[in-house]
């Protein structure tokens, strides 16, 4: 649970009201509620009472809008089982893996294996091993006998204000030596998935690791056009990063692992998807006014908001048509009315028959 006392919501500078999981927050009757310059401020929140979605209802003389949702959820972290397990062995110049089988938790976790004792961790340069960021696992790929020993899943969770860890139960390796161990072509252990559906403006990583003996190298290509720039070194390891996601970095993505013995190759596709149009067709100036996209998938929802503003229209008499017939009385006075919609301001002409009036003392 969020140790805060208080806890601030996006702020809303316009008059405003706030909705949670689609009904209005009571401020002003729930003391626990209130606003500081158009942010929801919630005083000692608690999980099963303030868990939800909010959204913000900014109102103004050209029409209402609706925030993006914020989702306030609380993060955990539970522990291993207690539970032992059971012990692998491997023969060297073998590859292999441990799995991690990491708690429930909230939000994502990050991953690392402790050797023996804390805080003797696998080391990131190593290219002998690979933690998969995605499941937890941890892979080798080729054993060697000093391998032997108890390795740990170590979970760390990272929130705004706090960060929690825990370690599993010890997972016994055992490396068998072998006096010649035989050498092999690469085969891709590791592979992201064949279509990703990514978000633009959000990082997006690939993950791609191989066995083979020697340790076979790692890099990645764009098959369908450059790679970006903005990949860096990842290009050459097994995790592919690609931050601040562009449509332009949409395509087919290839990992190839390769040492002396032979290749592998896997291959996968990153989609985004493009937004709607909106037509309107006839456009009046009844049409003014604050347009909201709300565009959602199994990732989210977000929200884009526009004001309309139709400034020329033709002269038009459909909303106020004049008249067909106006009873009158003799010597009496008669008035008609001439209001037609228009941007700008029409000029105004009456005629009678083919005579154009004008003003006069009738």
């Amino acid at each position: 649970a969020c140790p805060l006392c208080l806890l601030f919501l996006v702020p809303c500078f316009l008059p405003c009201r706030w909705l949670v999981n689609g009904t209005e927050v009571p401020l002003g009757l729930d003391l626990r509620y209130s606003l500081v310059a158009g942010s929801l401020v919630i005083s000692n929140p608690e999980s099963v009472r303030d868990t939800g979605s909010y959204q913000c209802l900014a109102i103004n003389r050209c029409g209402t809008i609706i925030s993006r949702a914020a989702n306030l959820k609380f993060g955990y972290l539970h522990d291993f089982p207690p539970d032992s397990r059971s012990p692998q062995t491997a023969y060297e110049g073998v590859g292999t893996f441990l799995v991690c089988q990491p708690p429930t938790h909230y939000p994502a976790l990050s991953y690392r294996w402790l050797i023996n004792e804390f805080p003797n961790f696998i080391k990131k340069d190593d290219g002998r091993w690979f933690v998969s960021q995605v499941t937890g696992n941890l892979y080798l790929a080729k054993a060697e006998p000093n391998d032997t020993g108890n390795y740990f899943c170590f979970t760390t969770i990272n929130m705004d204000i706090s960060t929690k860890s825990t370690f599993s139960k010890a997972n016994l390796l055992t490396v068998l030596p072998d006096a010649t161990p035989r050498k092999s072509a690469p085969i891709i252990k590791v592979r992201f998935p064949a279509e990703t559906y990514a978000l633009a403006g959000q990082t997006t990583q690939l993950e791609c690791y191989a066995y083979g003996n020697p340790v076979p190298k790692l890099r990645w290509r764009k098959v369908d056009g450059l790679m970006p720039s903005k990949a860096g070194s990842s290009v050459e390891g097994p995790a592919l990063i690609l931050p601040d996601l562009s449509f332009d970095d949409e395509g087919v993505y290839e990992c190839e692992a390769y040492n002396s013995e032979g290749r592998d190759m896997y291959q996968g596709r990153i989609n985004k998807v493009n937004g709607a149009r909106l037509k309107i067709s006839n456009l009046a100036l009844e049409d003014s006014g604050m347009y909201q996209l709300v565009g959602e998938n199994k990732h989210g929802t977000i929200y884009s908001t526009a004001e309309l503003r139709v400034q020329v229209q033709a002269p038009d008499f459909r909303l106020n048509p004049v008249r067909r017939l106006i009873p009158a009385a003799r010597g009496g006075q008669v008035m008609m009315e001439c209001r037609p919609r228009a941007a700008p301001k029409p000029s105004l002409f009456w005629s009678r028959g083919t005579e154009l009036l004008i003003n006069s003392s009738r």
